[in-house]
Parts: C-alpha cells; sequence; structure tokens
C-alpha cells in the first residue's frame, strides 16, 4: 500500500460507509491497479455455517478419523471451536467490506453431483450455489464493489463437476466477471467502465481454457499459532519482495493438535481476539508496505468503540433514571464456556437424564449447539457495550471444592469467582461504567453458601456495590458516589443485604421464530412497563421436538436467521418513562450481531428535537 492510499485512508469522512468503500475512494485512487491497493479478506470465509453432523472430510488424519467414530462428543466441539473462524454471514462480511473471499469447495460422496459445500474439516450448511446467489444478489445493490472469489481444495469434486459449477460461476455473474486474460487495466474506474464487479481465482487445471478465471492467488500463510511468529514470517517475506499481481498476506493463526489438547477452553476465536492489538498494531504500520488483501479470521470484531458508552452519553442523559435509558444485555452471559463433559443440571428431568445416559455422544453435541447462547467472552462482552449480565449460578455435584458455577443445561468450565474477578477488574479501568449483575437460579446452593457466596461478592466489588435504591438511580449520581455495579439477587437471602437489589423482571416470550417473540413483547409493551429496571429478551427458545427434528441447525443459526426481523423491530423502539418504552434489552450472540450499537443508539431519542420525554 503505496504513500496515497494510507494518506487516503487517514482522511476518509466520518459518514463514510464500509458497504460501498471501493466507491467512496477518493478519485487519485481509481487508476490504481486493484493489486496495489489495500483489500480487507476473510479466511476461511464460509466457516460459520459448519455442519457439526456432516462426515469428516476424507483428508482428514486417520487417527482423527478414528476418534470422531470413538469420542465425538469431544471431538465434535473442538472441531466447532477451531474450525469455526468467522462469525458473520457472507452478506454481513461484504457489508462491513470484506471484498477478499477464501472459498474452500468439497462434495460429499452421499449428495448428487451438483451439491456442493465449502468445507474446513467437515462440511459447512449451505451450499456453494447458494451462497454464491447471495454475493450476486448483494452486488446488484452495490454496482461500484468488486470482490475475489478465491476457490480452491475442491475435495471430492471431478472434472464434471468441476465444469458444472464453472459454468454456473459464469452463468451466475456473466458479463460481471472481468477475465483473466483481458488486456484493460485492473483498476476500479476500468471496473466501472465496463460495468465488472467479480475476479473469480480457480486453483484447478480444470480452470484451463476458461477465460473468464483467474490462476491461484498467492498466500503468504504463517502456520503458527504465535502472532509474534506470524509477524516475523510476514516480515521475512516482505524482505523477499511482494510477487506481481494479486497475494494475501495472512494475518490468521493457526493451532496444532498438541495446543488443543493443551488448551481445552480455548478456541480459535478466543485466541485471535487475545492477540489482536498484536496484529491490528502491525496492520497499522503497512502504510508504505504494500500489502494487499489482509486477510485474518474472525472478520467481525466490532469496530465501534461501545467500551465507554455511557461516559460517552449525551450530557443532557446524566441525570436520567438508569432504568428510563436503553441498556444492553447478554443472555445467559456466560454460556460462552460450556464444559461439554460436565453433569446436567440439577433441574433436569430424569427422563432426559436416562437419554443423556444411552446416547451421551447424541445429546453433548446437541446440547452444546443449542444451550451456547454466547460466544464472547464476559471482558469482550463489557468492551463491546454490554451493561446487563444474566448470570445463573450453581453449584457442581459431586465437586469437594466451594467452587461456583455458571450453567444452561449443563455446567461452564469458568468458575463464578474468576468471571467476577475479571468484571471487577474491567471496571477499574472504566470508571464511569456501571453494570447489572443478574444473579438467579442458585442450584444446590444452601443457606450457608449464600452467605457465604454474598460475602464474596462484597469482597470483590466493595465500595463499587451500590445500595438498593429507589428508581431515581441516575448516572451522574453513580459517578458521585463511585458505584459501578447493581447486583440483583433472585432470592431470599438478599433481604438481609442492603447491598443487593431485588430479582429484575425478565420479559421472555419462550418462543422460537422471531415474530412470534415480537407478538409476545408488543403484548407487553400494551401492557405497560413495570417500575424500575425490566429486561426485555430478544432471545430465541427452540423446543425439544424441533431440536430433535433439525440436527443441522443450532441456537446460532437459529438467532442469525430470524436476526434481521429482530434488529428491525430494535430500531423502532425507544427508551424513557412511557408505558411502552423499553429500558434493559437482552440477546443472545451479542457479538456476531449488530446490537449493542443498536439499544446505545435508542438513548439519542431521548434528546431529538421533539421527543415528549422528560430529560432532567
Amino acid at each position: 500500500m503505496g504513500d496515497e492510499v494510507g494518506e487516503s485512508n487517514v482522511n476518509l469522512k466520518k459518514e463514510w460507509s464500509h458497504a460501498d468503500w471501493m466507491s467512496q475512494l477518493p478519485e487519485r485512487l481509481w487508476d490504481k491497479p486493484l493489486c496495489n491497493l489495500a483489500i480487507p479478506g476473510s479466511h476461511d470465509t464460509m466457516t460459520y455455517c459448519l455442519d457439526l453432523t456432516s462426515p469428516l472430510l476424507p483428508s482428514n488424519p486417520l487417527v482423527l478419523k478414528v476418534l470422531d467414530c470413538i469420542i465425538p462428543c469431544i471431538i465434535r466441539p473442538c472441531f466447532y471451536k477451531w474450525s469455526t473462524t468467522q462469525m458473520q454471514g457472507i452478506s454481513t462480511q461484504l457489508d462491513i467490506g470484506i471484498r477478499y473471499f477464501d472459498l474452500r469447495i468439497a462434495h460429499k460422496k452421499c449428495d448428487a453431483p451438483d451439491t456442493l459445500y465449502f468445507a474446513h474439516g467437515v462440511y459447512t450448511l449451505l451450499t456453494v450455489k447458494q451462497t454464491l446467489r447471495d454475493i450476486a444478489q448483494w452486488l446488484n445493490s452495490h454496482p461500484k464493489e468488486v470482490v475475489i472469489l478465491a476457490c480452491s481444495m475442491f475435495e471430492g469434486l471431478d472434472r464434471d463437476m468441476h465444469q458444472d459449477i464453472i459454468l454456473f460461476l459464469e452463468s451466475l455473474f456473466g458479463s460481471k466477471i472481468f477475465p483473466w486474460t483481458s488486456e484493460d487495466p485492473t483498476t476500479l474506474r476500468t471496473f466501472w467502465k465496463l460495468g465488472c464487479q467479480v475476479i473469480i481465482s480457480y486453483s484447478n487445471s480444470a480452470a484451463s481454457g476458461h477465460e473468464e478465471l483467474w490462476p491461484e492467488i498467492p498466500y503468504w500463510w504463517a502456520d503458527q499459532v504465535d502472532p509474534r511468529r506470524v509477524l516475523s514470517y510476514l516480515e521475512k517475506q516482505k524482505q523477499c519482495g511482494r510477487p506481481a499481481g494479486f497475494f494475501v498476506a495472512g494475518l490468521n493463526l493457526t493451532e496444532d493438535a498438541q495446543y488443543i489438547i493443551t488448551h481445552p477452553c480455548q478456541s480459535i476465536k478466543t485466541l485471535t481476539l487475545q492477540n489482536y492489538h498484536l496484529l491490528l498494531d502491525w496492520v497499522e504500520k503497512q502504510g508504505n508496505d504494500h500489502k494487499e488483501h489482509l486477510k485474518m479470521d474472525s472478520s467481525t470484531v466490532n469496530d465501534q468503540n461501545s467500551e465507554d458508552w455511557m461516559s460517552s452519553l449525551n450530557q443532557k442523559l446524566w441525570n436520567t433514571p438508569l432504568c428510563n435509558l436503553a441498556i444492553p444485555g447478554s443472555h445467559d452471559a456466560v454460556s460462552y464456556c460450556l464444559d461439554i463433559t460436565s453433569p446436567l443440571v440439577r433441574s433436569e428431568s430424569n427422563s432426559f437424564r436416562l437419554v443423556d445416559g444411552l446416547f451421551y455422544c447424541l445429546t453433548r453435541p446437541a446440547i452444546y449447539r443449542w444451550a451456547t447462547t454466547q460466544e464472547r467472552d464476559i471482558v469482550e462482552q463489557l468492551k463491546a457495550g454490554i451493561r446487563y449480565f444474566d448470570l445463573r449460578i450453581a453449584s457442581r455435584p459431586q465437586d469437594l471444592s466451594d467452587d461456583l458455577y455458571f450453567t444452561h443445561v449443563i455446567y461452564t468450565s469458568s468458575t463464578v469467582l474468576e468471571t467476577l474477578e475479571n468484571i471487577a477488574e474491567w471496571l477499574d479501568s472504566h470508571p464511569k461504567e456501571v453494570v447489572i449483575l443478574a444473579c438467579s437460579h442458585f442450584e444446590g446452593l444452601t443457606e450457608n453458601n449464600h452467605e457465604t457466596f454474598i460475602f464474596t461478592l462484597k469482597r470483590i466489588f466493595g465500595n463499587k456495590l451500590c445500595p438498593c435504591k429507589g428508581a431515581d438511580l441516575t448516572l451522574r449520581g453513580l459517578w458521585a458516589s463511585g458505584h459501578q455495579v447493581l447486583l440483583s439477587y433472585d432470592d431470599q437471602a438478599a433481604l438481609r443485604h442492603q447491598e443487593l437489589w431485588p430479582a429484575i423482571p425478565y420479559w421472555w416470550a419462550n418462543q422460537r421464530t422471531a415474530k412470534g417473540v415480537l407478538m409476545y413483547l408488543d403484548w407487553q409493551k400494551e401492557l405497560g412497563r413495570p417500575e424500575g429496571f425490566f429486561v426485555s429478551g430478544l432471545n430465541l427458545t427452540a423446543e425439544r421436538l424441533y431440536i430433535a427434528m433439525h440436527p443441522s441447525e443450532s441456537l446460532r443459526t437459529l438467532t442469525l436467521q430470524n436476526q434481521a426481523y429482530l434488529t428491525d423491530w430494535l430500531r423502532q423502539q425507544h427508551p424513557g418513562a412511557r408505558s411502552d418504552s423499553l429500558n434493559i434489552i437482552a440477546g443472545d450472540f451479542v457479538g456476531p450481531v449488530p446490537f449493542c450499537p443498536i439499544v446505545i443508539a435508542l438513548n439519542d431519542k431521548l434528546v431529538q428535537p421533539g421527543c415528549t420525554e422528560p430529560v432532567l
């Protein structure tokens, strides 16, 4: 990337849209070859929809196939954690600016020849043709954006299958394809003039004779789990000199079997986010080094800083009661670290315990898919803007320690103590942010356990705990007192402690579809909001019959399928004291979906001209 590109990226206007960033580049860049521009790409683009029930790819090591047959309840969750490199759908990746897509194509032996999937260890739920149609549809509404589709791997494809998918590509994109044999310069101005929007790289000899298809694009892959070694590798590649034409600098981390075994609570997502600052610092220094496609895992890392949104609120809202503000919340906040080998919680029925005992290898992957409501850890949720946390607490059977865990059908691997200490540490560095911790369930806790736990809460948060007060609690008042934690405790034990707040009402629809959830919430709004704090649950709930009948789905796929409807409804809501206002809004998968920014932005409606809400 040259000096001009670096400078232009710095000077882009605030209203610049990621979805149309190419068309909004300065005119002096329109005649630059695309291979000299910096282009964001996603590694293993389609892994956001891996099918945990699909067969392993034939190319997997034999020992892994054997282990998968013996202990699938362990192997399959590991596959999901370490093969899922992306969290957002293809259209969302396009919307946030991704223009290079790593598409690894494969065919299942049992399927029809014209049915192809993407793959990374296992196969995806979405087919290749459906995904390509989605890309084509997106391009129709963004006529000045250009994408590079890097098709590779092709596991299980014969020559006829190659010809079928190539003909499909040519038919689908038609004149939008910029041919490899074209003598025109590969600049944005040329693409716009010709109406071209797609470069297709096809890494197989079957591309021979098809002028539209480009050869394989070189990829700098470090094959390292340590980010410093990744960056060292890329620096060595830079010293050797960039290739002619397009090439990819891979910022993705690669774990080996030993690392996975020795880090059972980690995933490629947590590993990437833990090292994101190192990788990002390196990227920001590349202004003059001709880096082209900077390709990363977890392309959904939030580029909006919601970390200090409370302190950044309009000053007119500092005296508005917290129960009249819109506050983003996380449903089953700690389910990102469920321990698939742990017992079922005590409240599960005996019949389900019997099924789990007999068909453990089937029930445990299903539990993991449907009980996992969040993917980001507690600190990442705080950074994303979450300020209400649904914490379901229990003691673990046959656990001789005093440790408590979080639950959702099964227990978490992280303890309550370490999670709360992480929250307290984060609050130390964000003194104007306020959190609401809703502790509930308490399965297996005795009265002595409650008192010990409450003592621990007081020790961890100390003077940050806000005593239970009326509904007039404001940010200005909390800042003046140094209080940062409102602790809701859904048990009679709370009555003996002035620091603890009673249970906060939660509007739970218990519905599987967005339509059912929204009808329930609209009905509750008609009845009128409660006094004080309350939660509107935007989370979907699938009944067990549906789970059994849809083995390839998960709560995540269900949430993403319904997200557009939930988001449209959410944007139309408003906070405040009116009977139909909302307060805390809790959702699932608060990282992969654009949840927090939308909820936070609702507060702007309280200070807009014409607003009838009283702002003190």
